[in-house]
């Protein structure tokens, strides 16, 4: 996908918000989309879509958790439903996690800690966050009935990809290449609004008075990140995007499940 031709176009509407959101899942997801041009900021302007992107993603993931549960039950509905979320991203985020631990954790300076998070190769650290974090997503899948699943499906893959915003705007790129420094640019004020009030519907839809809560666990999944990030690299890369979104949506989901069992958030 060519993301640097130096040319813009003008905004048109509704066509161009449409554009926007093809653009935004053709980055984020493997599902068939017309493939289009993407000219340039077009990746930056397309962040505004990803939450929206994660209330499509979550809505298939849940889809195929309610389908299989009634059949097999829900350990093997969440299993099935996690399978289907990488399946339509085409492991994109997983793959970003794996490299930020390898890299974070694997080298002795920033400029090695780099270095590894650009090999295509998943080395120990990688693995085992990645394995770790997908046995965590089904074990808190598989605790829930079609309510619970579904509150916890929409908001965790919603708040995972609003999450990528907030880091955006809190950590610079550390290099001016690669869909990573593409993407790194903070969304204008309607685009951030959008975003927002995305991420707000869905999280007041499922949870109303507790929407709060996601949220607030949200953003401390993201400081996390991004002080590792600082400490360890000096800023932001595609990676530690992919990292930031897997995070977010593994401690959300866990907030969803806490208040699911409490019993008295509903």
């Amino acid at each position: 996908m060519d993301a640097t031709t130096p040319r813009s176009a003008p905004w048109r509407w509704p066509a161009e918000p449409m554009r926007i959101l093809a653009v935004a899942l053709q980055f984020l997801t493997r599902l068939p989309v017309p493939q289009i041009p993407v000219i340039d900021g077009d990746l930056r302007r397309a962040t505004a879509a990803f939450p929206l992107v994660g209330v499509l993603v979550g809505g298939i993931t849940l889809g195929v958790w309610a389908a299989v549960e009634p059949l097999l039950g829900a350990p093997v509905a969440a299993v099935a439903a996690v399978i289907m979320a990488v399946a339509v991203t085409g492991a994109f985020h997983e793959d970003g996690l794996a490299d930020t631990f390898d890299g974070l954790w694997g080298g002795w300076d920033p400029d090695r800690r780099i270095e590894i998070m650009r090999d295509s190769r998943i080395g120990t650290y990688g693995g085992c966050a990645l394995v770790l974090s997908l046995l965590l997503r089904i074990a808190l899948l598989a605790q829930l009935d079609l309510g619970g699943a579904a509150r916890a499906i929409l908001v965790g893959h919603v708040v995972g990809r609003a999450a990528v915003l907030v880091q955006i705007r809190w950590l610079a790129p550390v290099a001016d290449r690669g869909s990573g420094a593409q993407v790194a640019e903070p969304v204008g004020p309607i685009g951030s609004a959008f975003a927002l009030l995305t991420t707000l519907v869905v999280c007041i839809a499922c949870l109303w008075h507790w929407a709060a809560v996601p949220l607030a666990v949200g953003l401390v999944g993201v400081a996390a990140v991004r002080r590792a990030a600082r400490r360890r690299i000096g800023g932001l890369t595609g990676d530690i995007l992919g990292a930031t979104q897997q995070i977010v949506l593994i401690l959300t989901t866990g907030a969803v499940v806490a208040l699911d069992r409490w019993g008295g958030a509903w």
